[in-house]
């Protein structure tokens, strides 16, 4: 519920300060539990009468402004060097990990998606290499055939297919999702890497108001040194992340996974090829991985004055 219709009803009842103050105690800690430290510290302070308590919070969500409004609105600029900067230079070093940590398992995973393509295209050749065993062809072209006078059928029951709702086919999305493996020589570990890929992109992506707010602070404090480090970092960071995206959602594995099977120029060849490719190509429920992730470079985020 409403942490504000709480406080209103509250109010109704005529609380006394020490059950009203209890009352706001709690409703912080359901507050912080999701992760809204701005709303718990603005109950602590107006209702708990606890604005130390309210200041810690901020700095836990990285609210620096907010909790310096607090420090000065009761005169305690003590907490600033007791707190808010070590807090602040606490957050620093924790970002320049998280990017570590980010660029390193980046680079991971697209080193090891280079190298399982490269293997199933091999594979793919070899497939292609070998004739196919001898009364096998009749099979091959009595299935292709029954998949060409499928279409038909298909289209009756394209009416009652399209009732399906849209979290039905965000359960079927969930549920394909969950046979992606990130251990090596998983049948899909190509689409695992790429969706781990793209996580990690958007990831980063979404740090760049928190990074803006912190460089800020940074700056303000006279952390230049730090503040200088850590929008490199970021800068590094997204400049390998965007240069990486054509590399790794190429144009010819999103052709290669919609290769269609049969056509009017198939010939005996291509249409092995794609019976090969077929028993392991993408789910079409996987299609949305082939969209790269965008990096916005419109979004500013960065500090001239450092």
């Amino acid at each position: 519920g409403s942490w504000q219709q709480a406080l209103c009803m509250a109010a109704q009842l005529n609380l006394t300060k020490d059950q009203l103050a209890g009352l706001g105690r709690t409703l912080a800690g359901k507050l912080v539990e999701q992760r809204k430290h701005s709303d718990a510290a603005t109950v602590l302070e107006q209702y708990a009468q606890d604005y130390e308590e309210a200041v810690l919070l901020l700095l836990e969500g990285a609210a620096w402004e907010e909790a310096l409004r607090l420090v000065y609105k009761y005169n305690r600029p003590d907490i600033i060097e007791t707190n808010i900067k070590p807090s602040i230079l606490e957050a620093q070093k924790n970002y320049m990990a998280l990017l570590d940590s980010q660029t390193a398992t980046f680079n991971r995973h697209k080193n090891r998606l280079l190298v399982v393509r490269d293997l199933k295209e091999r594979a793919q050749q070899v497939n292609l290499d070998n004739e196919l065993p001898q009364g096998q062809e009749s099979d091959l072209f009595s299935e292709t055939s029954s998949v060409m006078s499928g279409g038909d059928t298909s289209s009756r029951y394209s009416h009652s297919n399209s009732r399906i709702s849209a979290r039905s086919s965000k359960n079927r999305r969930k549920a394909e999702r969950k046979k992606h493996s990130l251990k090596e020589g998983s049948p899909l570990e190509d689409l695992a890497l790429l969706e781990a890929l793209s996580e990690i992109v958007q990831s980063t992506e979404k740090l760049k108001e928190e990074v803006y707010h912190i460089l800020k602070v940074l700056f303000l404090f006279e952390f230049d040194e730090q503040g200088r480090g850590l929008q490199k970092a970021f800068e590094d960071t997204l400049q390998m992340m965007e240069r990486s995206l054509p590399e790794i959602w190429t144009l010819t594995h999103q052709q290669n996974s919609a290769t269609p099977v049969l056509g009017p120029d198939s010939t005996a060849n291509s249409i092995m090829a794609s019976y090969q490719q077929q028993k392991t190509s993408v789910p079409v429920l996987d299609a949305e991985l082939f969209i790269p992730p965008k990096i916005n470079r419109k979004t500013q985020w960065k500090l001239s004055l450092l």
